[in-house]
């Protein structure tokens, strides 16, 4: 069976052993060695595309040294920017700008909105102005780019830009549209600092949670390797359909953790979550604004593994609690007893299989072939289980 035919991921590093000398008939029940999770299973409608209800195996060899990038995979985010919306009307007025780092580079982009008429309004690099201390600077840009050309090279939709002269230092400006604005049109504002030591961090440990699940993350603005003390952060997750919604930071052992959303029964398949972070600090005096944002996945835990693992020489039995018919994938790695008698990792497994709700014992099947070719033989170990609901398309377990 082709590869394609399964949905492949990531892979968890905490292993299972199940250990001890196997013979044809032989059998091996670790009933708590599968951590199981403490989410409520839900029971929830099949996706209205079609779903392959056949049984497939699959196996794949691999080398006792192959790094294979199996745990959960943490995320790193550094941002050298921030950003904020504004109306027509504020632009018309003036809006106070933060620069840090001399050069700075501001975008402003048009946003879309269904009451607004789909001709968006650009705005015209030429008619920006800029002072400070009240008064009006001339010739503030170095550089500017036009919607028309931004437009050619295929990037940022209905925006222009400036980049600031260095020679301003950084600083509170205003920044002010002269070009007659429609006053209800909202406006992206992009600050750039391209080569500022300030740097807003952020650390997800995985990327993939369950519906209610704690996210916990670190974050600060940092001046190269050196976090800022006074570091704050408001956060907000946006959801698949573009609403924003505001989440409360909780510290606990030194990281931020905010619940992730629930209620997610109509989020589209596939669609990813965004956290948030506007941020700002001081630094000798110089107030530093950052923003940021991470992607993740939510999953409604539509089954689970019990606990329950059996191995046979060529299987390992599964025991999963299933409320949610659907299409489930089982993989783990297999470690066979070599001429040694060490344990040595041969063999990535995955089979699924179209499930109904209620209690199932799984083939997790081996390739015999695999293992003979590799000259091992029991005892097996079995690590990195995971389970996948494939039919909608979401991580359940990793352990």
């Amino acid at each position: 069976m082709k590869l394609s035919k399964l949905t492949i991921g990531l892979l968890s590093a905490t292993s299972i052993m199940l250990c001890g000398q196997l013979s044809a008939s032989s059998l091996v029940k670790i009933g708590d060695s599968v951590k199981t999770t403490e989410q409520d299973l839900v029971t929830i409608a099949l996706p209205e595309h079609k779903v392959e209800q056949q049984a497939v195996h699959y196996s794949q060899r691999i080398s006792a040294d192959s790094q294979l990038k199996l745990a959960p995979q943490a995320y790193n985010s550094s941002s050298d920017e921030y950003w904020f919306e504004v109306s027509g009307k504020e632009l018309n007025r003036g809006i106070a700008v933060s620069v840090s780092q001399p050069g700075a580079l501001i975008r402003l982009s048009g946003k879309r909105s269904t009451a607004i008429d789909s001709a968006m309004q650009s705005i015209d690099p030429a008619h920006l102005e800029l002072s400070k201390d009240n008064n009006k600077l001339s010739s503030p840009f170095s550089q500017s780019v036009t919607q028309e050309q931004l437009a050619t090279a295929n990037i940022f939709p209905n925006s222009s830009a400036v980049k600031l002269n260095k020679t301003l230092g950084a600083g509170k400006f205003n920044l002010r549209v002269t070009q007659a604005l429609d006053n209800n049109q909202r406006y992206i504002i992009n600050v750039k600092e391209k080569g500022s030591a300030h740097k807003l961090q952020v650390a997800l440990p995985k990327q993939s949670y369950l519906s209610g699940e704690t996210l916990h993350f670190n974050a600060g603005i940092y001046r190269d390797d050196q976090v800022l003390a006074d570091s704050s952060h408001q956060a907000f997750i946006k959801l698949p359909s573009g609403e924003k919604q505001p989440v409360n930071l909780a510290v606990k052992d030194g990281q931020y953790r905010v619940e992730v959303p629930q209620g997610l029964e109509t989020a589209p398949l596939g669609k990813l979550y965004e956290l948030h972070l506007s941020s700002q600090a001081t630094d000798n005096g110089t107030r530093i604004k950052r923003n940021g944002k991470v992607a993740f996945a939510v999953a409604r835990q539509t089954a689970q593994l019990t606990g329950a693992v059996e191995v046979l020489n060529d299987q390992a039995l599964v025991a999963l609690e299933v409320a949610s018919e659907g299409r489930y994938e089982v993989s783990a790695l297999v470690s066979g007893t070599d001429s040694r008698g060490q344990l040595t990792r041969v063999m990535l497994s995955r089979s699924a299989y179209y499930l109904e709700p209620g209690s199932h014992k799984v083939a997790l099947n081996f390739d015999t072939t695999i293992l003979a070719d590799a000259g091992v033989k029991a005892p097996y170990k079995v690590e990195n289980l995971r389970l996948m609901d494939q039919s909608r398309m979401a991580l359940l377990a990793q352990q």
